[in-house]
């Protein structure tokens, strides 16, 4: 797969501007590429994350992977200050989990296979 390392930025580039988006105080990204997988594990602090919000980030996270759609359009993840591509972020990912605790954190874990 060309520019793996460049759709990785732009995954971290997304779950970073909805961080921000929200109010993060605190974001802490740790990226592990592997031999066969890459993962993102996400944590952040998020004072008032709305429970409909959440529930929207839940579901397009885990929108199928498309590989065919990853191919022609991950390039266009980041580009836009309105709006974020969060459904093409579930897109280019194999598995997901999200959870928000109690302390007002947002856990964010991904992975994707090559």
């Amino acid at each position: 797969m060309k520019h793996l390392k460049q759709r990785n930025i732009k995954i971290v580039d997304e779950l970073m501007s909805f961080c921000y988006k929200q109010g993060a105080n605190k974001i802490h990204i740790d990226v592990i590429t592997q031999a066969s997988e890459t993962t993102f594990m996400l944590s952040a602090e998020i004072p008032n994350l709305a429970e409909e919000t959440l529930i929207t980030f839940q579901k397009l996270l885990n929108t199928p992977r498309y590989h065919e759609m990853e191919e022609y359009y991950w390039n266009l993840t980041g580009d836009n200050d309105t709006d974020s591509e969060l459904s093409l972020i579930g897109v280019m990912t194999d598995e997901s989990e999200v959870k928000y605790t109690d302390d007002k954190i947002l856990m964010v874990k991904l992975k994707r296979h090559v």
